[in-house]
């Protein structure tokens, strides 16, 4: 792969890089498909790879420890890359990161990752905004989870899954969105059903259509927004 082509990604990251950072990158990273559920982070394991995410969505899940409840934490696309702990200095997470809408990639080796990172003071910098960005999406998330109500916080998501995917049509079944929610499933048909007679949204069998996306934004209550202004402040 040459820096060339790293500029035409869909990966915002590395579609911006300057050529300098774009050839420390470039002859280390592999196009990779990432279908559903495919693993790019264990919990407690040792960092292999990192992912530049092109299309798709990757989740970012915490688990506990006592009971096996999951709740997704953060989420990723084409705005940004997987391995913050790396970013950061250290080589694992207590978080499982996997794909919960296949797609593809760009990936790269931990090692080469780190001493790109080490050879660069605009790289690092460069992932170091994006840690800031995704701990900002992070704390929005702790935010909706604890002040807000499960339909103010359907919205949020399904405008997130949205931002990252491109299209009106999410393949999203009422049990993944109760574990990515932290809800009971009938909750999260409560939910759609809310939005759905409001006009926002169709939600069939495994399938939600965005209908009116600033309806949705007005649905959220206030809890949608900040992270990714953020974003456009940090990478325009």
């Amino acid at each position: 792969m040459s820096p060339r082509v790293l500029s035409d990604s869909a990966n915002i990251i590395l579609s911006r890089l300057t050529s300098a950072d774009a050839e420390l990158l470039a002859p280390h990273l592999e196009p990779i498909e990432l279908p559903l559920r495919k693993s790019l982070e264990q919990r407690d394991k040792e960092i292999e790879h990192v992912y530049f995410v092109e299309h798709g969505l990757a989740s970012v899940v915490a688990k506990s420890r006592a009971d096996g409840r999951s709740i997704e934490v953060g989420v990723i696309g084409c705005e940004g890359v997987t391995a913050l702990p790396l970013i950061l200095g250290t080589d694992r997470s207590p978080h499982d990161t996997f794909m919960q809408v296949a797609g593809d990639g760009q990936r790269i080796s931990a090692d080469n990752f780190r001493r790109a990172m080490a050879a660069s003071n605009t790289l690092r910098d460069r992932l170091l905004l994006w840690a800031h960005v995704l701990s900002v999406q992070i704390a929005q998330t702790a935010f909706a989870n604890g002040r807000s109500k499960i339909e103010d916080r359907l919205a949020r998501w399904l405008l997130m899954a949205h931002d990252r995917l491109g299209g009106d049509e999410l393949a999203l079944t009422h049990e993944f969105l109760a574990v990515m929610l932290g809800v009971r499933r009938p909750g999260v048909t409560l939910a759609l059903k809310l939005l759905e007679n409001d006009g926002l949204i169709v939600a069939k069998r495994g399938l939600v259509t965005i209908i009116d996306r600033e309806g949705l934004i007005e649905a959220c209550n206030g809890v949608y927004g900040a992270p990714e202004a953020e974003h456009r402040r940090v990478f325009g």
